[in-house]
């Protein structure tokens, strides 16, 4: 094979693996979910964002809110932080940095490593509250959808 083609080849062969991961995500739409028991059947995205900006603590219920959140790159982050907050994840980041250092952060979101984790704590706690690509929580019980990001 002549080097220019086995360059081209491997070129063809990271466009091949690269495009399913970024079309998946980019494709596929973000949910909002709450644990199963939570009496909360939908949330407008109003109420979402009051939530993840420090201002509601508690679900009408009574039961405090745990929010959860993905690491700062995450693309599944930037879709909810641009949608939701109206910002890019890493101003978020910053917004929230800046109310902790001036202890003004009443209750700041759990950064998890990945959207299993997320529903993994939000299916084990009555007031959890993420946000993971619709696909992952496919056929979970434990979770109930409450929002779509559009």
């Amino acid at each position: 094979m002549r080097p220019r083609s086995a360059v081209k080849v491997l070129l063809l062969a990271l466009l091949l693996f690269a495009v399913p991961v970024s079309y998946g995500a980019a494709e596929e739409s973000v949910v909002v979910i709450v644990n199963s028991s939570n009496s909360i059947e939908s949330v407008s995205t109003s109420y979402i964002k009051k939530l993840y900006k420090n201002r509601l603590l508690k679900w009408p219920s009574g039961v405090p809110v745990t929010l959860y959140d993905l690491a700062e790159e995450d693309p599944v982050r930037e879709v909810f932080s641009k949608a939701v907050l109206g910002k890019p994840s890493y101003r978020v980041a910053e917004r929230w940095a800046h109310l902790k250092i001036t202890n003004q952060a009443k209750n700041p979101p759990f950064t998890m490593k990945s959207q299993s984790l997320i529903i993994r704590r939000v299916s084990r706690e009555k007031g959890a509250i993420g946000y993971v690509l619709r696909g992952s929580v496919k056929d979970n019980s434990s979770v109930r959808i409450v929002s779509t990001i559009r």
